[in-house]
């Protein structure tokens, strides 16, 4: 079940093994983060957004909620939790300084997979949210 590969990629998120996480993206992958409007093409690029999200919650821990599948792509209930221990690198290129404080929201990401490894993606999520609970919003 392509799930399974949705489930091994949260698991290497949340145990902070890059390497682990880079085996399940192809090289033709693409991910867009609709909260953000980036997308990531390529291993290196989505690595390097993987590697900011450790180390900006390095207890973070991913978790599907539930998955629905179609054919090759699954839709996929999340929830994110952490602990802002790191600088967050915003899109714009600035950075924020670590608050020490814990995170806790949902989202959705749509993936399509192809031969165990994720080659299109989008995720949604509530970036105000986060910034919240961070205590980054007036």
């Amino acid at each position: 079940m392509n799930s399974e590969v949705i489930d091994g990629f949260f698991q290497a998120m949340s145990s902070g093994d890059a390497d682990a996480a880079e085996k399940f993206f192809s090289e033709r992958s693409e991910f867009t983060d609709t909260a953000t409007g980036m997308t990531m093409r390529g291993v290196d690029e989505n690595l390097m957004d993987v590697k900011n999200w450790m180390s900006t919650f390095s207890d973070m821990k991913v978790t599907a909620l539930r998955h629905v599948e179609s054919g090759n792509v699954v839709a996929t209930e999340m929830q994110f939790e952490g602990t802002n221990t790191g600088e967050m690198a915003m899109p714009d290129g600035s950075k924020i300084p670590a608050t020490g404080k814990t995170v806790k929201m949902q989202g959705c990401q749509v993936v399509e997979v192809e031969d165990g490894k994720m080659i299109k993606g989008t995720q949604y999520y509530n970036p105000m949210a986060m910034m919240e609970q961070l205590g980054l919003t007036q």
